[in-house]
């Protein structure tokens, strides 16, 4: 979906700048069992992947809750704000001790354990090369270059803007009229593209169109972004 649609309607867009989680990077598979049992063996627990994929269970099931969602406001405002906020959600899931907390924070905030969308790399390639400045303005609470590094998209990307690296998240104008500032693009010819209608569709109160991605998503599938090479010169 693309809103408003008629800011470009004559022209199209002459840089865009995308989400993360769940825009480009897949976050339904960052817990992995395997991969927390090993973290936890790192931190001095002793946890099989039937364990692991219990623990993992129990704390998405109270992060994800109504109480959690509620906990995690502002949590992305400082690096030390997020480990404090989800280090609370995760003990409290279990209640786990703080080795095995620690251990389970250390996988979701691993950069090697985001995986991007089939589509994410020859998107982010193909606008390289058409000249198109690009960038990423996410609502996160850790450095998430390293992702786009490890799959060698990060020389592709103008610019990375983190709201804990500004004390400013989604929905705040502020942080999106920040993104266009780096990008050396007025916001009117900037589109900005997500999948969360009310943090990331409130990038038109900054003057940038949205396109939203379908909030559906298929395990493995392309994320549709290829819809984007549509929307740009």
């Amino acid at each position: 979906m693309l809103a408003p649609v008629d800011q470009l309607a004559d022209a199209r867009a002459e840089a865009v700048l995308f989400d993360f989680s769940g825009t480009l990077f897949d976050d339904t598979g960052v817990l992995d069992p395997a991969a927390l049992a090993a973290a936890a063996a790192r931190h001095g627990v002793r946890l099989d992947e039937t364990g692991a994929a219990e623990v993992i269970r129990r704390t998405l099931r109270h992060v994800d809750s109504p109480e959690g969602f509620a906990a995690r406001e502002g949590c992305d405002l400082s690096p030390q704000a997020h480990r404090r906020v989800w280090t609370t959600l995760i003990a409290d899931a279990g209640p786990f001790e703080a080795p095995l907390v620690e251990a389970l924070y250390a996988c979701l905030t691993d950069p090697h354990a985001w995986l991007p969308y089939p589509d994410t790399v020859p998107v982010l390639r193909a606008l390289r090369e058409a000249g198109v400045r690009t960038g990423v303005l996410s609502n996160i609470g850790w450095d998430i270059r390293p992702a786009f590094a490890r799959v060698e998209v990060l020389d592709a990307l103008h610019t990375v803007v983190l709201s804990c690296e500004h004390g400013l998240a989604k929905p705040d104008p502020a942080l999106f009229a920040l993104a266009c500032e780096r990008l050396g693009t007025p916001p009117g010819r900037v589109l900005y593209v997500g999948d969360d209608p009310a943090k990331d569709g409130a990038a038109v109160r900054a003057g940038l169109p949205v396109y939203l991605l379908p909030s559906e998503r298929s395990a493995g599938a392309a994320r549709g972004l290829a819809a984007v090479l549509r929307l740009v010169r």
